[in-house]
């Protein structure tokens, strides 16, 4: 994988959702196919749940106030202990997504995702409103967006001989995932079904406008020294997706014949700056000799297709 948004290592500051990180949902319509995300089935089950409206804060920072492709203390917005902004008492990273308490008419109160309770300038808050719903209890009516990533000029990860690319198989194991996801009942759609580029800001807005339960990226991973690393890894970045990519995790380890690196906090914009359930799958590394010879392998997309349709039937299954 070559860029797909800066990993920062530590404690970050993000949302707290109420009931373990409720779902964006739209329980009334079906939505039709748009240039930016590719509906694979038409959703036609209402969902048992009933959304209910939140008030919640998307951290904006100037985009001439920060390098996108540097992580810095530009990248963060203070947060006050009280109004009169003379303590810190933590930050929050652009672009995330925070519970909203109550505004003066400079400063807004915030809630963020490890419970931490203090005030942005409100020149750094965009409060938005909107629909949250619970885990639908069925298959037919949980609804999955899948983004194979890279495409177009962004070749992404390159295997050691640089003849197979990340955006490719990106894009076949998407379309491998998606198949076995609808034939159990699950409503699905993509954010690209062919070779082309999409901003990470497109893929975002792409995955929002489907209002899915979850949204899942798919990579391949590579190492600045080839045969130095191997192994899956599930990225989330809210907590509330941690179970949820941990599950995965789990079903993929048991499933396909690479070693695990387990689930960790990612700092990618795709998880981010979205907040419905969100993860990043690295499947493998491209320039791993061990790892290239079991993805490029008959049947390694299919064995991925059947861990994820076991681990959202897991994640169902437990709303019960």
């Amino acid at each position: 994988m070559k860029k797909k948004g800066k990993l920062v290592i530590g404690t970050t500051m993000i949302l707290l959702f109420a009931a373990g990180f409720a779902v964006l949902r739209n329980d009334q319509s079906a939505r039709e196919e748009s240039q930016e995300s590719t509906s694979q089935t038409e959703p036609n089950a209402q969902t048992e749940e009933t959304a209910q409206t939140v008030s919640m804060v998307r951290i904006y920072v100037d985009p001439s106030e920060y390098d996108a492709a540097v992580e810095s203390e530009n990248d963060y917005v203070s947060i006050y202990q009280t109004t009169s902004q003379e303590t810190v008492i933590g930050k929050i990273h652009r672009g995330s997504w925070a519970t909203f308490i109550s505004q003066t008419e400079e400063m807004v109160e915030i809630q963020t995702d490890d419970g931490v309770t203090g005030y942005i300038e409100k020149q750094s808050a965009s409060i938005q409103e909107v629909a949250l719903s619970a885990v639908p209890k069925d298959l037919s009516n949980f609804k999955v967006v899948l983004d194979a990533g890279h495409g177009g000029e962004d070749s992404g990860a390159l295997s050691t001989d640089q003849t197979i690319m990340e955006k490719d198989l990106t894009l076949a194991t998407v379309q491998t995932i998606g198949e076995a996801l609808t034939k159990a009942g699950i409503q699905v759609s993509s954010t690209r079904t062919e070779d082309r580029y999409l901003s990470l800001s497109d893929i975002t807005a792409a995955s929002l406008s489907e209002e899915p339960d979850l949204f899942i990226s798919i990579h391949y991973d590579n190492s600045e020294i080839p045969n130095s690393n191997q192994g899956l890894t599930t990225y989330y970045y809210y907590t509330g997706a941690k179970e949820m990519a941990e599950t995965i995790t789990a079903n993929l380890s048991s499933s396909v014949a690479l070693s695990s690196n387990g689930t960790r906090f990612g700092n990618y914009y795709v998880l981010r700056e979205q907040y419905i359930p969100a993860v990043l799958l690295e499947l493998g590394y491209l320039n791993s000799d061990t790892d290239l010879s079991v993805i490029t392998s008959d049947g390694y997309d299919q064995k991925v297709a059947q861990a994820l349709l076991a681990a959202i039937k897991e994640i169902v299954e437990a709303e019960e």
